[in-house]
């Protein structure tokens, strides 16, 4: 099993999140930047795959498997499920807003 990759999975709050992040760009900034911040978010994905521990443990929770790291202004957190070799990323939001699990 320790040569297994590492799965990612998007919560529903993910996906929603997302659209709404990606609507925003595309209306109010270029549908160019709304298509970069995609690309951006997958490729830091796939980063988390290959090094799952490499961002910092939420604080506020005892939990070591919940991390979260910002990509460009945006607070994303995600899920370690070590048996199942998955990582959920549970939620996108703008870094001002408070965290809400």
């Amino acid at each position: 099993m320790a040569g297994r990759e590492w799965i990612i999975e998007l919560s529903k709050s993910t996906e929603n999140n997302m659209d709404q992040i990606l609507l925003y760009l595309s209306q109010y900034v270029s549908q160019k930047q709304a298509q970069t911040f995609l690309r951006g978010f997958y490729d830091t994905l796939e980063d988390i795959k290959r090094f799952p521990r490499m961002h910092a443990k939420l604080p506020d929770l005892e939990d070591p498997n919940i991390r979260h790291f910002i990509y460009n202004k945006y607070r994303i957190v995600y899920e370690l499920i070590e048996k199942e070799r998955v990582i959920r990323i549970l939620t996108i939001f703008h870094s001002r807003q408070q965290l809400r699990l």
